[in-house]
């Protein structure tokens, strides 16, 4: 009896087991075998059972002596053009191979498990164009062997703007920040005399340029993520004033992906008594179809003195909040400078603040080089957690309209005063030369809540121009400014270098800004004040030389 007892204890046994092993095989192949599928996205915190089956480094049921899956995990990786990431798996032992396509993130498996202790290779193949994308650990052992790693990041798009030969010239460039190198040839826009406005919005899936055509009407195109124009250029808006010299003196856009919309706002110059200058907006839809009307934001007769002129947007996840310069020029007063706040959905737009600048006619708009009496260069920039404002304030003297000193200011969360963050008590370029304008041109961007500030000094002294380039790090939690450089001079070896603009990747912030005789450089700045010139774009077609920069956007 006693016999028969342990015998069948030992079948219990032997039947636990055998389940185990059942239930083990059993998963093993939902997860694998069963899906013919190119790629298997295997989620490791859907279930208990999922997250001991998985642990993101090494494979199923890691250091088992049996077959292993052979896993890749993809991360920033950007399928926006159909075009899925080929993979390739080698076993090296028997020179057989799997093939594997991905079209989105996560982490996924070749089809066929490798036995244990298997040598292999992982190849990356073919890809979506316009970024760049770094396999890490491209060779191993089965079930022995960390995932292997694949990192994407978009390339940088430039859209510039300078002189050459007298022309005005127009590019769109496709820049690899990993290579140092320009990808094919500039895209480019136009060529005509005047000072077009222009600006370059990345929604996630495609570009949007937007730019100024013969001053009067507004033009958008879109691009996809590899450069590829989608469609033909289109109208966006123009100017209600028929008078001769009307123009859209700036312009600028922005990405709403919670209604997948656009917004530009415009200010206008109407050259007439019988018109308004004004500041508008239009919406569009995703494919830049227009959304309402054309609205105004403010406006006022022309025949009362009052200009606007530089400004941007911002969306705050709820409404449009735009920042524009507003000359009062009005015959009633003293002429006073404003930055003037505004948001917006559809509609009427509701003021936010009107924060004062100083007295001294102000400029009125797309003024060039840097007279600019009364200048704001108003820039946006929204964080994780924040809205900034960056801008410029002046203290003019009346009668001279040289500037007694010059600030760059920040005001966080439209709420609470606002904050000097630098100031040039000696402006006129040089400390030894008095009599001069001097304007701050800010322009950030950020990683989570880490602020760069970019922004050039343009300054004007006994008839000589003078433009810097600058990086500054905002603290997030105080708004202060750190260590700031001046990648001018030494660095880029210019004595007019401007029109610089900031964007950010995952791991560091780049910079577009145009050097005279150079055309246009990129630079890497650190939040640690590090320096590094990547290198210059100089393309100067049409014309002969690029002789004057004028300004740059860059995503």
């Amino acid at each position: 009896m006693k016999q028969i007892i342990k015998n069948e204890k030992q079948f219990d046994f032997i039947l636990k087991v055998a389940f185990v092993v059942t239930a083990i095989a059993l998963i093993s192949i939902l997860l694998l075998g069963c899906n013919n599928a190119k790629a298997v996205n295997i989620d490791a915190s859907s279930s208990a059972l999922g997250a001991l089956a998985f642990d993101g480094n090494i494979g199923v049921f890691a250091g088992k002596t049996g077959p292993s899956s052979i896993q890749v995990n993809i991360t920033g990786y950007s399928n926006l053009s159909g075009k899925e990431m080929q993979l390739t798996l080698t076993n090296t032992d028997t020179s057989e191979t799997q093939q594997l396509a991905i079209s989105e993130n996560g982490t996924f498996a070749f089809e066929d498990e490798l036995d244990a202790g298997a040598n292999y290779t992982v190849d990356l193949g073919t890809y979506t164009g316009g970024q760049t994308c770094t396999l890490t650990g491209s060779s191993g052992k089965s079930g022995q062997t960390a995932a292997s790693k694949i990192d994407c990041e978009r390339h940088l798009a430039v859209f510039g703007t300078w002189f050459s030969s007298g022309t005005l010239v127009m590019n769109l460039f496709h820049v690899n920040q990993k290579t140092q190198a320009l990808v094919g040839s500039p895209i480019f826009f136009s060529s005509f005399a005047g000072l077009p406005s222009i600006d370059l919005i990345w929604t996630g899936s495609k570009y949007l340029a937007l730019w100024t055509d013969t001053g009067k009407t507004i033009r958008g195109k879109f691009f996809n993520i590899e450069f590829t124009a989608i469609g033909s250029d289109f109208p966006v808006a123009s100017v209600v004033s028929t008078a001769n010299f009307a123009l859209v003196s700036a312009l600028a856009g922005v990405y709403n992906p919670d209604s997948d919309e656009f917004a530009v706002v415009f200010s206008e110059f109407g050259d007439s008594a019988s018109f308004n200058n004004a500041v508008r907006y239009i919406r569009l839809n995703s494919n830049g179809g227009v959304i309402g009307s054309l609205t105004p934001i403010k406006e006022v007769s022309v025949g009362v003195g009052t200009k606007f002129g530089y400004l941007d947007i911002v969306w705050d996840g709820s409404k449009y909040i735009t920042a524009f310069e507003d000359h009062d020029n009005d015959t009633d007063d003293d002429p006073n400078n404003y930055v003037s706040i505004h948001r917006f959905t559809a509609g009427a737009s509701s003021v936010v603040n009107r924060l004062f600048l100083n007295k001294g006619t102000g400029s009125t708009g797309t003024t060039f080089p840097a007279g600019s009496a009364g200048t704001s260069h108003p820039n946006f920039v929204r964080t994780s957690s924040d809205i900034f404002l960056f801008y410029n304030q002046a203290n003019l003297d009346s009668s001279s309209g040289f500037s007694l000193s010059s600030s760059l200011m920040e005001w966080r969360n439209f709420s609470g005063p606002t904050v000097q963050l630098k100031r040039e008590t000696v402006p006129g370029c040089n400390s030894n030369i008095l009599g001069g304008t001097h304007t701050y041109v800010p322009y950030a961007g950020h990683i989570g809540n880490r602020i760069l500030l970019g922004y050039d000094i343009r300054c004007t002294s006994s008839g000589s121009l003078f433009f810097d380039t600058y990086h500054t790090p905002i603290n997030s939690s105080t708004g202060a400014a750190g260590t700031t450089v001046n990648y001018s001079g030494a660095t880029i070896g210019s004595n007019i270098t401007m029109g610089s603009s900031v964007t950010c990747r995952s791991s560091r912030c780049y910079t577009s800004a145009g050097a005279l005789g150079d055309g246009i450089y990129i630079l890497d700045p650190g939040f640690d004040g590090s320096t590094h010139t990547f290198f210059s774009i100089k393309n100067s077609t049409p014309g002969n030389s690029v002789d004057f920069p004028v300004q740059t956007y860059i995503q």
